[in-house]
This record gives structure tokens, C-alpha cells and sequence, in this order.
């Protein structure tokens, strides 16, 4: 996952976007969060290895659409519920307290 990543900013480094700025800039695709990220997908393999390979996609789409969210569109449907969910958003709504990412 990792180097799939660091290919594609690398291929598209100098491509800018819709809002006319690049990829591999801050705040974008980062190292720091290709790690992150990557991180995420060995958990979601990991946790799930033992359950259905739709448990494991469902998991690997949810890290997706958490990176995705931001404070006007949240993006958390897919992520686990409960107090002892790695996605803050979901922990907040259980604990009650207000969600500070």
C-alpha cells in the first residue's frame, strides 16, 4: 500500500489539481500520512484475517472514507462504532463528549 502510494505522488507530483495546488504538498499526501495510512490497512487486514473478505473490504473502505472526512462533511458511516473504536467521531458520540480531531 505503501509504495503504491509514494508511485502515484511521485507520478503525479507536478500535476496540480482541481484547486490548482499539487499533491505532494503539506497537508496533502504526505509521508507522514502515506505511514499513517498504511498503518490503518495492516489493522484492518490484521483485525479481520479471520472473518469474511467483505468484513476486511468493509474495514479498508472505512479508514478511506474516515482520511476523507473533514469537520463539514463527516464521513464516519463505515467506521466501527462504540467505545472502543479507533475513530474518534464514533468514540465522541458514545462518551458524549464534543469530537476535537
Amino acid at each position: 500500500m505503501g509504495t503504491r502510494l509514494r508511485n502515484l505522488r511521485n507520478k503525479l507530483k507536478s500535476t496540480k489539481l482541481s484547486d490548482r495546488k499539487k499533491l505532494s504538498r503539506r497537508l496533502r499526501l504526505t509521508n507522514e500520512l502515506i505511514l499513517l495510512i498504511q498503518k490503518y490497512y495492516e489493522m484492518a487486514v490484521r483485525r479481520n484475517n479471520s472473518k469474511s473478505v467483505d468484513e476486511m473490504s468493509k474495514s479498508i473502505w472505512a479508514i478511506y472514507f474516515h482520511k476523507l472526512s473533514t469537520d463539514a462533511k463527516p464521513q464516519h458511516g463505515l467506521c466501527p462504532t462504540g467505545s472502543e473504536s479507533w475513530c474518534g467521531f464514533n468514540k465522541s458520540i458514545v462518551s458524549g463528549e464534543k469530537y476535537i480531531p
